[in-house]
C-alpha cells in the first residue's frame, strides 16, 4: 500500500499558496494511487480555520478517491472537537486509543496535548500493550524530536515553548514500520527507530514562514521499502547571496542573472549583495548598482534585497596602495597568502580596525 504524508500547511484565508500546495498533494496522492494521504498535524494555522474554511477543505480531500487521515498538531489541536465533517474519505485521529484501520495498516496517532516527559513515555508503553506485532502499525506524531538537536527557527514561528518532545528510544517499545511526524518544517529529515522502524519528518510542504528555504517536499512510502522524497513545486523561499570582489572587474550582476535563472517558478527570493567593489572598474556608484539590482531581481524578491555592499574606488585608485599592490604581484607568496595581504591591506587603507 502506498501512503503520501506531509504535514504543517497551516491552512488561513490569506496564504493561497497553502491552499495550492494541498491540491497539489491531492493531486499527487491521484498520480501515485495512494491508499491514504497522512496530514499528521497543523492543518490548520489557528483552531477557527476549521470552522470557517471546513466546506472549502471538503471539497478539496473530501470526496478523493483515497483516506486522508488528519491528526490534531499545537496549532489546531482545538479545532475537532466540536466533531466537524470533513468529508466521507477524511479521519481524524481524536484519541490515542482509537486507530484507523485501512486494509492492512493500522495507523495509531498522538493528538497534540501538554504533557510531561514522563506521561508521554507512559502513554506509548499503554499503547504498545494495545499494539499487535503482526500488524502493520504507524504511528501519527506531532512534537519534537530531541535526538534530531535542530534550532528553533527548524519549528517555523514557534517561539521557546517545546512540543510533547520525545526521543527515538521512546518508540523503541512500540512494535512500528514508521513513526510519520509534524512539527519540523525547514526540510525532509528521517531517523532509525531502536529496535526497528523509522521516525520521518517531511518538513512542511509550503514556506511558512521565511526560514523555511529550498525546494519543499512531501514523503512517500510504499510499506516494505525505503520511503521517498517527492519534490513539491509549491511556494518557496531561496536564499541567493552575490559576494562582490574589489580585486576583479567581473560584472556581479551577471552572476545575480546566472543564479537567478535557476530560480524554481514558484520560488521567491531572500537576496543578499555583500562585499566591496571597484566602482571605476564596474562603471557604476553605489545608488547605480543598488537601481540595477533592483532591476534585475525586481519582482522575484521577497521584500527589499538586503544591500550590505561599498564602492571603494579612491582606495583601489590611490597611488600609494598601487603600489603596494605592485610589489605584492612581484613576490613569490602562495595564492592564499596574497589574498590575505590584499584583504589587510584594503583595510588598512580604508582605516577599518
Amino acid at each position: 500500500m502506498k501512503i503520501l504524508h506531509t504535514a504543517d500547511l497551516h491552512l488561513n484565508e490569506q496564504a493561497s499558496e497553502r491552499w495550492d500546495a494541498l491540491v497539489e498533494l491531492v493531486n499527487l496522492g491521484r498520480k501515485y494511487q495512494v491508499s491514504a494521504l497522512v496530514i499528521a498535524g497543523d492543518l490548520f494555522d489557528q483552531d477557527v480555520a476549521a470552522e470557517t474554511m471546513r466546506n472549502k477543505l471538503r471539497s478539496i480531500i473530501g470526496s478523493s478517491e483515497f483516506q486522508t487521515i488528519l491528526l490534531p498538531g499545537n496549532h489546531d489541536h482545538k479545532a475537532y472537537r466540536s466533531g466537524l465533517y470533513f468529508g466521507e474519505n477524511v479521519s481524524v485521529i481524536h484519541s490515542w486509543e482509537e486507530p484507523v484501520r485501512l486494509g492492512e495498516l493500522v495507523f495509531w496517532g498522538l493528538p497534540y496535548e501538554r504533557i510531561s516527559k514522563d506521561r508521554l513515555v507512559g502513554r506509548l508503553r499503554e499503547m504498545a500493550l494495545r499494539m499487535q506485532a503482526e500488524e502493520k502499525n504507524i504511528l501519527l506524531f506531532h512534537g519534537e524530536l530531541l535526538d534530531a538537536y535542530f534550532s528553533r527557527q527548524d519549528m517555523g514561528n514557534e517561539g521557546e515553548l517545546r512540543y510533547m518532545p520525545a526521543k527515538l528510544s521512546y518508540f523503541e517499545p512500540l512494535p512500528l514500520q514508521y513513526v510519520l511526524a509534524g512539527h519540523f518544517h525547514s526540510r525532509y529529515a528521517s531517523w532509525q527507530i531502536p529496535g526497528g522502524g523509522l521516525f520521518i519528518y517531511p518538513g512542511s510542504p509550503v514556506a511558512v514562514t521565511r526560514k523555511e528555504t529550498g525546494r519543499r517536499m512531501a514523503n512517500l512510502l510504499v510499506t516494505g521499502e525505503a520511503p521517498v522524497e517527492i519534490n513539491l513545486d509549491s511556494f518557496h523561499f531561496e536564499r541567493i547571496t552575490v559576494t562582490l570582489d574589489p580585486f576583479t572587474a567581473k560584472d556581479p550582476l551577471i552572476d545575480l542573472d546566472h543564479k537567478l535563472d535557476y530560480l524554481h517558478p514558484a520560488a521567491k527570493v531572500l537576496l543578499t549583495v555583500e562585499g566591496l567593489f571597484n566602482g571605476f572598474a564596474l562603471g557604476m556608484n553605489e545608488k547605480e548598482l543598488a537601481l540595477k539590482i533592483s532591476e534585475k531581481a525586481g519582482q522575484l524578491c521577497a521584500g527589499e534585497p538586503v544591500l550590505d555592499f561599498l564602492d571603494v574606488r579612491y582606495v583601489l585608485e590611490d597611488d600609494l596602495f598601487k603600489k603596494f599592490m605592485a610589489r605584492l604581484d612581484q613576490t613569490d607568496y602562495p595564492p592564499k597568502i596574497r589574498e590575505q595581504a590584499k584583504e589587510l591591506a584594503l583595510q588598512a587603507f580604508r582605516g577599518v580596525k
